[in-house]
């Protein structure tokens, strides 16, 4: 259909010649609609009245169109209506005025010569098409998608209108991944089932994002909300549809998914909606499991700094959209006609088409549109100005229906991330480890320009550990400063999880390489201020050293340089690694206190079991000797008791008894099974010290030996007992020294020698003569009562009274004088012996709560 009236462009960027513009034009053509960037072709060409040279003509600046501003204008006859009594056409046309197609002049072509004109193409696109030349890495925390959206296109200043009313749950994380803003913006607009288009008026286009159907509004020419349906050749002055034909498809009738959340590892986070059309076949489902084409994962982990989302109402919120947009394109409809007002994301009502079905209310969702200039009269001069250009014009278009929703098809897919990525693990100032409970971190990637490396500058983090379980498995947090590995779960931008960490050149291996490459281990670093990760503090390490010969293992601390070194030993301080070697075997120190401790017994053992063969308290050299010690205690308190130099059961008898007790204590019951894991293991706990050789006690300070029942001591050769000072011996009952062959001798070099029984007699036993020699003085004897002498029947008795003797035998004198004198007598003190009632001992004893309390 031709039509007599003009397309008309308005832009900065037309040249101006002699106040004339330089460019009219010629066609329009290009293809708009929901959910899509619009592109129209508009060809230009010079004027004829502007008599322009061809070299002028053909010479504009085509960088001058580029990112400039143009308004298309298409005039709109309306609908035409018969007034009764109206002078003239007798017509009132309804919606008359101008159709707008405002863009941007994306490319710019000299399109050649036609004639006496030079032609120019220029392809126009909306204002996002800026979105789509460029590319982003950002990461975008704790905003809703509308959020998002308003950060996203802040940096474009075009209008934008949001006619949305659903409410939006916060997302903890959303990544752009070198992806273009458009790209961002399409698939977070698809994943919440937000719509969009351009509207055209006041020489701008705007941006719609739409989220409901009643936020479409009806065409702004009334013309075009409602319009009829006639088949081709109908004759009327209203534009009409010739071609409208009705699609319905088979569509899927159920929508399901599910998700997963650490936090709440065993809820059920699935979702399902079924909504099918009325049509056969209509049970298919589709499951989805974090769709990777701007699928969605509604389970946050509490990774953000907002609260916890509700996953269940946001998977049924995302079941309702995917099930809305598996529904969407099932009834549609194709039409056409010589229409210039039919605007994507416009609706109309469709009247008289012969299909009843078919009438109703549309939303226009997308358009083929062609004006061109066909007229013979437009080539004459002026043609433009003297309005007789002809143009054809024709569109096909999609239409929706209103009463079904629309929702936009997941097509635009997530970046997938290929392999691993670094990050440096990050948090707060002055920190050396920024983790929570379940042991996750901050990170900052090295793509994030926008990242202030700290806290904020990721989502929790989880690490990945080789083993963990409840309260259970290893853990060695990733520290601030260090570089870690990053994959991304199902290659999600948006879910990355820490699987290990490398060294660089700031942290460097904890043992300097290539020299030290024998060790293997762990080493951290104290935690003290800049020391977490630094070569600063002390450390603590668990090593192998595999050095050809001289392997050990240590386990160290430098608090108090506190280590367990087995094997050969070297000295491994800091990371310079091994130093000078200090011998073989095993060796467990520390500056400060230790302490051994077995609550059901202790062997400590110089008998070796080659190979660690036996069972670990293995100790039959031990059990032998002891128990040989205790018959050689049991032969010799025999031999004293037989003496009398003991009494009973109750002296060394009773010792050696003991000694057996515990002896079959350390001994343990029950038979070996070794395959089974079963030995007899000591049966008390007790501490047993045994030594192939000998063992050596020695101590700047004194050494105390306690028992709580008794001391035994048994040697095979001598007991020696050597004192620097005095040999001091104490008993509570009695003291009892035997020895069976060679005697006993108590000398004193120096100082007397004294011996008392303070409440008893002394009794002084010999087979043979019994010698009392003072080598240069007086052997006296003193008594209180007397003193006797007895003698195979003679007694001398010397007492107060007198001095008396009385023999049967013979009494013999010999004197070189003899004289006697009066009576006489000299008092000699005798010593005074102490009391056996100690009061102060035993008040001391009571308050100790000793177990004796009398003395």
């Amino acid at each position: 259909m031709l039509h007599a009236h003009t397309l008309t462009v308005e832009s900065e960027v037309i040249p101006v010649v002699n106040g004339q513009p330089a460019l009219e034009p010629v066609r329009l053509s290009g293809h708009e609609g929901v959910n899509s960037l619009f592109e129209y072709e508009l060809l230009l060409k010079t004027p004829d009245g502007l008599n322009l040279g061809a070299s002028e003509a053909a010479d504009f600046d085509l960088d001058a169109f580029i990112g400039r501003e143009i308004r298309c204008r298409i005039q709109l006859d309306g609908a035409g209506a018969f007034l009764p009594g109206t002078v003239g056409d007798a017509a009132d046309h309804m919606g008359a005025g101008t159709r707008e197609i405002n863009a941007l002049v994306a490319d710019a072509a000299f399109w050649g010569e036609e004639g006496r004109f030079s032609q120019y193409r220029l392809t126009l696109r909306p204002w996002l098409h800026l979105a789509t030349l460029n590319t982003d890495c950002r990461i975008f925390q704790n905003q809703t998608v509308v959020e998002l959206l308003d950060t996203l296109l802040a940096d474009y200043p075009f209008p934008v209108d949001k006619r949305l009313i659903d409410t939006y749950p916060v997302r903890d994380y959303q990544t752009q991944f070198n992806e273009s803003d458009f790209a961002f913006f399409s698939r977070l607009c698809e994943e919440w089932g937000i719509n969009y288009f351009f509207e055209h008026d006041n020489g701008r286009h705007r941006l719609v994002l739409i989220d409901n159907m009643g936020a479409h509004l009806k065409n702004p020419s009334t013309a075009y909300q409602a319009v009829d349906y006639h088949p081709p050749g109908w004759k009327t002055d209203a534009e009409y549809i010739h071609s409208f034909l009705p699609q319905h498809r088979l569509t899927s009738g159920r929508y399901s998914t599910r998700d997963y959340d650490y936090t709440r590892p065993r809820a059920d986070l699935s979702a399902s909606r079924k909504d099918p059309r009325p049509t056969g076949q209509n049970d298919a489902e589709v499951y989805q499991w974090h769709d990777g084409v701007a699928g969605s994962h509604y389970a946050q982990p509490k990774a953000g700094t907002a609260e916890a989302n509700d996953p269940q109402a946001e998977a049924r919120q995302f079941a309702l959209l995917r099930m809305q947009a598996l529904r969407s394109h099932g009834a549609r409809a194709q039409g056409s006609g010589n229409l210039r007002g039919m605007v994507p994301g416009c609706s109309f009502t469709l009247q008289n088409h012969p299909r009843q079905q078919a009438n109703g209310d549309y939303l226009v969702l997308d358009t083929r549109f062609l004006i061109e200039d066909v007229g013979q009269a437009s080539q004459v001069k002026d043609a433009a100005a003297l309005r007789k250009q002809a143009w054809r014009v024709e569109v096909d278009f999609t239409a929706h229906p209103m009463a079904e929703t629309l929702r936009p098809a997941l097509t635009q897919p997530k970046p997938a991330n290929p392999g691993l990525q670094t990050a440096l693990v990050v948090g707060p100032e002055g920190e050396n480890i920024w983790t929570d409970a379940l042991g996750r971190i901050k990170v900052q990637f090295p793509w994030d320009r926008e990242g202030q490396k700290n806290q904020h500058s990721s989502c929790w983090v989880r690490v990945s550990s080789p083993w963990a379980g409840n309260k259970l498995g290893s853990i060695q947090l990733p520290r601030i400063g260090q570089e870690v590995l990053i994959a991304f779960i199902g290659n999600d931008p948006d879910l990355p999880v820490c699987t290990g960490r490398v060294h660089n050149q700031n942290n460097l291996p904890p043992w300097a390489l290539p020299g030290q490459a024998a060790l293997s281990g762990w080493r951290s670093r104290e935690l003290n201020p800049g020391g977490g990760n630094s070569a600063a503090g002390g450390s603590n390490h668990v090593l192998t050293d595999d050095t050809a010969g001289q392997q050990q293992v240590q386990l160290k601390s430098d608090h108090r340089h506190s280590q367990l070194s087995l094997g050969f030993i070297t000295r491994i301080e800091d990371n310079a690694g091994r130093k000078d070697a200090r011998g073989e075997g095993y060796e467990l120190a520390t500056e400060a206190h230790g302490a051994l401790r077995a609550g059901e017994g202790m062997l400590i053992t110089t008998e070796g079991r080659e190979r660690a063969r036996a069972h670990v308290k293995d100790m039959d050299e031990t059990l032998h000797r002891l128990t040989r010690a205790r018959d050689q205690h049991e032969a010799l308190a025999s031999l004293a008791q037989q003496h009398k130099a003991q009494d009973g059961e109750d002296d060394q008898a009773a010792v050696a008894k003991d000694l057996k007790t515990q002896n079959d204590s350390l001994k343990g019951t029950g038979s070996v099974d070794a395959a089974e894991g079963r030995f007899p293991e000591i049966e008390a706990p007790h501490l047993v010290l045994a030594s192939a050789a000998g063992i050596g006690a020695t101590a700047n300070g004194a050494v105390h030996v306690a028992a709580g029942a008794h001391v035994v001591t048994t040697s095979g050769g001598h007991t020696s007992i050597s004192s620097g000072k005095s040999l001091l011996a104490s008993a509570l009952d009695a003291i009892r020294l035997f020895a069976y062959k060679a005697g006993i001798r108590i000398f004193a070099a120096q100082g007397p020698v004294q011996v008392q029984a303070q409440d008893d007699l002394i009794e002084l036993v010999a087979k043979k003569a019994v010698e009392l020699i003072s080598t240069t003085d007086w052997i006296k004897l003193k008594a209180k009562q007397g003193i006797e002498l007895d003698a195979d029947g003679s007694t001398l008795t010397i007492d107060g009274k007198g001095f008396g003797f009385h023999t049967l035998a013979a009494h013999h004198v010999w004197a070189g004088d003899h004289q006697t004198f009066g009576p006489k007598s000299v008092q000699r003190p005798l010593p005074q012996l102490p009391t056996s009632v100690c009061i102060r001992c035993m008040l001391k004893a009571a308050k100790a709560a000793s177990a004796i309390t009398r003395f």
